[in-house]
């Protein structure tokens, strides 16, 4: 009988336990890091979330495992090329068009960090909580008629167009892809997009072709009054590059859903600047963390798995 392992198991979709159970055994046990030898070793389907990284080290000589399941688009959080190698089906979200329009969470959660930087709402609310009431300090900015740039005019970033247009904003994009330009007005350069609009939100696939692709120079073609959120992967934006304009004012603010290396954040000198520096805005990678995403997403996967080892 195959063996299923579900890694991370607050929240996790009662109705897709029971479906599991009709097929296979399966074991909901929490795990960590250092279980993921033993895990591959004894289980022939491996179901997390974005816990921990799955690195080459983590596999054993004795591997069992034939299917490694998540919940997500971006998939730089495991070694895709070795999975290859050893012969393990990764079952995702990338690439589910249809399925994915559906799923809008990260989109909605990019309007939240919006509004939160451009209002000053984390500060607000702590005021109050501090028993201070004083309104004058929070005077902030609005989304309506501001110009606002997508980058990466793909599924969320149409739905995140959108939203924004709603609120009233002249919405501009760029892609290496062609878009319908009903979606927003297109942009010939990325440079171009970034030094016309005052806030520069990012909805691109995380790959070597983007790795750190709003670098110093995208950053410094921005206006010292526009803001930059980032709900897409860490990778996308440099670090330092992103930490040096906010230090120098070269940009009125940030608001970040995702950080390079989200599995090391210790010595993370943008969340130490965050603690210091109400202009930072960062929530630990929350964007699809909805009870409706993940109920939506883990019976999607079940049906997936499901036909992929045939139990159809």
């Amino acid at each position: 009988m195959i063996k299923i392992r579900i890694a991370e198991i607050e929240n996790f979709s009662t109705e897709v336990i029971s479906q599991l159970r009709e097929i296979a055994s399966v074991d909901i046990i929490e795990t960590e890091k250092k279980d993921l030898k033993k895990c591959l070793e004894e289980y022939d389907v491996f179901w997390f979330r974005l816990k921990f990284k799955i690195e080459e080290s983590d596999f054993p000589e004795n591997l069992k495992c034939k299917y490694i399941v998540c919940p997500v688009t971006g998939l730089d959080h495991i070694d895709l090329d070795f999975c290859k190698q050893k012969g393990i089906t990764v079952l995702s979200l990338k690439g589910e068009k249809e399925f994915l329009k559906k799923v809008r969470a990260t989109a909605e959660l990019t309007m939240a960090l919006t509004l939160s930087l451009l209002r000053k709402l984390p500060q607000a609310i702590q005021s109050v909580k501090n028993y201070q009431w004083q309104r004058d300090l929070f005077k902030g900015n609005e989304i309506f008629e501001k110009k606002v740039g997508i980058v990466g005019v793909g599924r969320l970033g149409t739905i995140t167009a959108q939203y924004f247009k709603a609120f009233g904003a002249n919405v501009y994009g760029y892609d290496i892809v062609d878009f319908d330009e009903s979606i927003c007005i297109k942009m010939n350069s990325l440079e171009e997009l970034a030094s016309m609009v005052d806030i520069l939100s990012i909805h691109v696939a995380y790959q070597p072709s983007t790795h750190h692709l709003i670098d110093t120079k995208i950053i410094q073609c921005m206006k010292s009054t526009s803001v930059l959120i980032n709900t897409s992967r860490g990778g996308v934006i440099q670090s330092e590059a992103l930490l040096d304009a906010l230090q120098k004012n070269e940009i009125a603010g940030a608001a970040l859903d995702v950080l390079e290396n989200e599995y090391d954040i210790l010595q993370n000198k943008l969340i130490a600047y965050s603690t210091q520096n109400e202009h930072l805005l960062i929530s630990p990678h929350i964007g699809g963390n909805t009870w409706e995403s993940f109920e939506k997403t883990e019976m999607f996967l079940f049906n997936k798995l499901k036909k992929e080892i045939n139990f159809v």
